[in-house]
């Protein structure tokens, strides 16, 4: 269940992003998007989750218990089967490669995009407004990234660590995991500390 919520997780972010990357670099396209694809996409998003979390209950790939309370994927069978090493190889390049570069891919291009729509403007000095939506795409985007790697990486470098034989301190590993786990609760603080549109829209839904 932590894999499967934690997946989720991490797969949210990822369709947030290209989600914002079409809204934000191809606007034509984005108003042809429907709440039935919305739908679509977030079944991808648990379809996707369960499989990966599932799988080493059907034999591809293993958990293991880590002895606080909690178990997860045992990396350090990787090191005695090739089923397992393919399952944890595959997990981190699915689960964590691709979605960090999608993510950065979106972001990075969104903020190109507002900078080269002040440049066609030809307008030297921009308007506050301007200036002001540029830089809060910018530090929100930012924020977004940098805290989904800075949650993930130190378990995903870990966990490739112990694969490949190298012992891990215990209180290593369960700091990093509750680290990575931890990662689920970061957006709605980002986008509330820094969104006024979205703190205005969490007001209006609760009748402040």
């Amino acid at each position: 269940l932590t894999l499967l919520f934690g997946l989720a997780s991490i797969n949210t972010l990822t369709v947030i992003s290209v989600t914002r990357y079409i809204k934000g670099c191809h606007p034509e396209r984005g108003k042809k998007q429907r709440q039935d694809l919305m739908t679509v996409s977030l079944v991808l998003i648990w379809v996707a989750a369960f499989f990966w979390s599932a799988a080493p209950l059907l034999g591809w790939g293993s958990y293991t218990d880590r002895m606080y309370g909690t178990c997860e994927i045992d990396w350090a069978k990787a090191n005695f089967s090739t089923i397992y090493k393919s399952y944890i190889i595959s997990i981190f390049i699915c689960c964590f490669f691709l979605p960090v570069t999608v993510m950065v891919f979106s972001y990075v291009s969104i903020i190109n995009t507002v900078k080269l729509s002040h440049a066609l403007t030809g307008l030297g000095d921009p308007t506050d407004r301007q200036r002001r939506i540029e830089r809060d795409v910018t530090r929100v985007s930012i924020v977004i990234c940098t805290a989904f790697i800075i949650a993930w990486s130190p378990y995903a470098v870990i966990s490739i660590w112990s694969a490949y034989g190298h012992p891990v301190p215990n209180l290593t590993s369960i700091l990093a995991s509750l680290f990575a786990k931890s990662a689920s609760f970061y957006n709605p603080i980002i986008y509330f500390g820094m969104s006024s549109k979205f703190r205005k829209d969490i007001f209006i839904l609760f009748h402040c």
